[in-house]
């Protein structure tokens, strides 16, 4: 695989093809690259506006969103010994948004919250207890 060219030839060739007086060898010439690499830049700026496609986000999009799971951590906050299944329940109820307790699972760990950590929390001195 060819190494990737510095951030000056992108730019200049960029402002040889919006200048649009040489031709795609020329371009690759003055450029020193190959003229697969000016018609993608082209392509590039017609689809994008852009020398550089934007990045392709991988994976399935997440039913749990930053605004339900903020939702979430504040009910948490109120009742914290419910279970994921009631959790379920409390997302459909208040949002109409069906997830799997996995998923509820997966959310609320990245928010660092486990049953047993609020379990102690709740149960020590501290009461103000910070879920999320």
């Amino acid at each position: 695989m060819a190494p990737n060219l510095p951030a000056s030839s992108r730019e200049f060739t960029r402002d040889m093809i919006l200048s649009k007086s040489p031709t795609t060898i020329q371009i690759a010439d003055t450029a020193r690259c190959g003229p697969r690499f000016v018609n993608t830049i082209r392509s590039n700026i017609r689809q994008f506006g852009d020398i550089r496609a934007p990045p392709i986000r991988a994976g399935r999009p997440r039913s749990i969103t930053v605004s339900i799971l903020e939702a979430l951590c504040d009910h948490l906050q109120e009742k914290p010994d419910l279970y994921l299944d009631e959790i379920a329940v409390f997302l459909l109820d208040e949002f109409g948004k069906q997830a799997m307790t996995s998923s509820i699972r997966r959310a609320l760990t990245s928010q660092k919250w486990s049953k047993k950590a609020i379990r102690q929390k709740a149960g020590g001195q501290n009461k103000d207890l910070q879920v999320c």
